[in-house]
């Protein structure tokens, strides 16, 4: 799967209104795809959660979200991949810049697209697979963060634009279903493999 198909199936995803990919409009896209591809875009999407794995990055989820866990982080670099390439290009770059893109109608701000990363695996649960497509990933997504730990005490002062903001926070985890089998992340394979879809 190239980059542009790989980004592509993500708008096709947000044609619904939402800023970020919706799990339900993804599967409907996946569904039309081959195993391999469809192995392939889970890849993709966990490499691109891994490649976002920056305390510069965490710094500035940490202003828009009020939360300093290791999960919150996870989920909202998967948002941010939801959004799409100019979202995860500007996490990479310059995440101080990431206001643009959050919609500030909501309250609190909703930054959390946990179900994303499960679409793909549930899609080839379904056909047959146990194979987890992450797993074709050289690093894991909650890996230690590369680069220099943020500092609270200064986190207005490195992140400017977003401190402006004064964001409403989420105060209280909240999940939508997906219509999609539950996957657990990571998930250790028990028993034989039935068959594997990266091959």
């Amino acid at each position: 799967m190239t980059e542009s198909t790989f980004w592509s199936l993500l708008e096709k995803a947000r044609n619904c209104g939402a800023t970020s990919a919706c799990s339900c409009c993804l599967a409907r896209c996946l569904r039309q795809l081959s195993d391999q591809d469809i192995s392939d875009f889970g890849m993709m999407l966990y490499d691109k959660v891994c490649e976002l794995n920056t305390w510069q990055l965490w710094g500035a989820c940490r202003v828009i979200t009020g939360d300093m866990s290791g999960e919150s982080f996870h989920n909202f670099r998967t948002w941010i991949v939801g959004v799409g390439e100019r979202a995860f290009e500007t996490a990479r770059v310059d995440p101080d810049a990431l206001g643009q893109f959050l919609d500030r109608n909501q309250d609190p701000i909703d930054v959390d697209n946990e179900s994303l990363e499960y679409v793909a695996v549930a899609l080839l649960q379904e056909r047959g697979f146990n194979a987890d497509p992450r797993e074709r990933c050289s690093f894991g997504a909650d890996d230690k963060p590369r680069g220099i730990p943020f500092d609270l005490l200064t986190l207005a002062a490195e992140y400017p634009r977003l401190a402006t903001l004064r964001l409403p926070i989420r105060t209280s985890e909240s999940a939508v279903g997906s219509g999609l089998p539950s996957v657990k992340p990571m998930p250790v394979p028990q028993g034989r493999v039935v068959r594997d879809a990266s091959r």
